[in-house]
């Protein structure tokens, strides 16, 4: 059975929503606006079955195979250092933080396996129209080139 990622976050006064925590002007923030997700999960819908219990939500396993494709990550470290990430959070669709790991690394495997080729491909379409070129196993993120430029002007290195 298909897992649905909640539309709208309903307002706890003791979590503040990520979106206000956020920096709006952040890539992953961006790409989350930007891509279609509905359409995304419409796509891999038949995948999935009408019975048994309530699935992971296409989203938070697409949006995970995504920041795995855009930093290079294996299963395991893209997993380890999602609950770390407020971004990588938000772009997985999650309302509030979490300090969990959102589901077990054998999931994405499973997730790879059950919507096959045509699936990865379509993975694979978005994330390049999304970041770019993902094959650079040199890329540095924003705030990473910002502190290599600091430490440059500081030390000269």
């Amino acid at each position: 059975m298909l897992g649905r990622t909640r539309n709208k976050a309903q307002l706890d006064i003791f979590e503040v929503p990520l979106e206000r925590l956020l920096d709006s002007k952040h890539e992953l923030f961006v790409g989350a606006t930007h891509i279609d997700w509905e359409q995304v999960e419409e796509h891999f819908t038949p995948f999935y079955s009408q019975r048994g219990r309530p699935s992971i939500p296409p989203r938070k396993l697409i949006g995970m195979m995504l920041l795995k494709e855009r930093f290079s990550l294996s299963d395991e470290k893209v997993m380890k250092l999602w609950p770390e990430n407020p971004y990588w959070q938000y772009f997985c669709g999650e309302v509030h933080f979490q300090t969990k790991r959102p589901f077990q690394t054998k999931e994405l495997s499973n997730f790879r396996r059950r919507i096959g080729a045509e699936g990865l491909a379509l993975i694979r379409s978005i994330s390049l129209k999304q970041f770019g070129k993902t094959d650079d196993k040199t890329y540095k993120t924003y705030s990473d080139r910002r502190k290599r430029s600091f430490w440059r002007r500081i030390v000269g290195v």
